[in-house]
């Protein structure tokens, strides 16, 4: 059994895609596929992917297969670490940084790593949180920077390193910060009100939602848009009630036309957060200087503030 035959059958069980597995993989379609009909023939008569189905799924035993197949990698990965760590690491550092944090993070520390590792090739992806940590456990990221809250699981077998603390508030061109006897807002006064939210996949949507619903109020979408600066730029000039990070917006050129509203029954505390890989590899230096750049970039931040 070849450990690339096995490497192609994990990317095209976690992509769904043979052509996003030969993506993955830096090969052709045909070269991929080769690599999965190897590694099949070499399991044995029982499909592993049930191709009756559009796209191709993977059947009970492909599934268990799948995990012995990632127990394998990262054994090798770890073997691989100890052999190759050094202080100069060399290769493609797949990095994932969650919508909208973007800015508010890595600016600066991924200048510090391209200084310190020049031999380093950097490939930044975002996405949502939750997709991150899946990325990441799946093998497509070596590490990712996302905004967690109490809803987000890490599985076991990830680290998560804790960056800075974060709020997520909710913001408002029309309304004070507190209603006029200086008491604070509740949901059920902001339920009239439209929203412009992030599209489905927001963890920080996600956890609005549920508070809502908790209390049986109507939630108004007034318009789904992806980004909270785009968001913002739109209610400051149209009223409404957003969601961000506050220091997303305390960076916001809008900033002044919008007030944080003290909402007595809804908060939101977040973390920003690294998560990687527990098992050792050959970017731990890299990933260190990352995870301390941040870290430090983020406190200036705080201590500004």
């Amino acid at each position: 059994m070849n450990l690339q035959d096995i490497r192609a059958f994990v990317a095209a069980a976690e992509t769904g895609s043979v052509n996003r597995a030969a993506t993955r993989l830096n090969l052709t379609q045909p070269a991929t596929t080769r690599r999965i009909q190897n590694f099949e023939a070499a399991i044995g008569d029982d499909p592993l992917f049930d191709r009756s189905v559009k796209p191709a799924a993977l059947t009970a035993l492909g599934n268990h297969v799948l995990e012995h197949c990632r127990r394998v990698l990262a054994a090798v990965a770890e073997l691989e670490a100890c052999a190759t760590r050094t202080a100069d690491p060399a290769g493609e550092l797949r990095i994932g940084v969650a919508h909208g944090l973007g800015e508010m993070v890595l600016t600066t520390p991924l200048d510090a790593l391209r200084r310190s590792f020049p031999r380093i090739r950097l490939q930044v992806g975002s996405n949502w949180s939750s997709a991150l940590i899946e990325d990441i456990r799946g093998g497509a990221l070596d590490c990712a920077v996302g905004l967690l809250t109490e809803a987000h699981t890490v599985p076991a077998g990830l680290l998560r390193i804790s960056l800075g603390a974060e709020h997520v508030v909710i913001v408002s061109a029309s309304r004070s910060q507190t209603r006029r006897d200086g008491s604070p807002w509740r949901l059920r006064d902001l339920s009239g009100e439209s929203w412009f939210l992030n599209p489905p996949g927001c963890g920080c949507r996600a956890a609005l939602v549920r508070s809502f619903d908790r209390q049986q109020l109507p939630l108004q979408i007034g318009a789904e848009i992806f980004g909270e600066d785009l968001q913002l730029s739109l209610l400051s000039h149209s009223g409404g009630l957003g969601l961000v990070p506050r220091r997303q917006l305390e960076d916001s050129p809008h900033r002044h036309g919008l007030h944080i509203l003290d909402v007595k029954d809804f908060a939101l505390p977040a973390t920003v957060t690294l998560i990687r890989n527990a098992i050792p590899g050959r970017f731990d230096p890299a990933i260190e200087l990352l995870t301390e750049a941040m870290k430090a970039k983020l406190d200036h931040r705080s201590n500004l503030a």
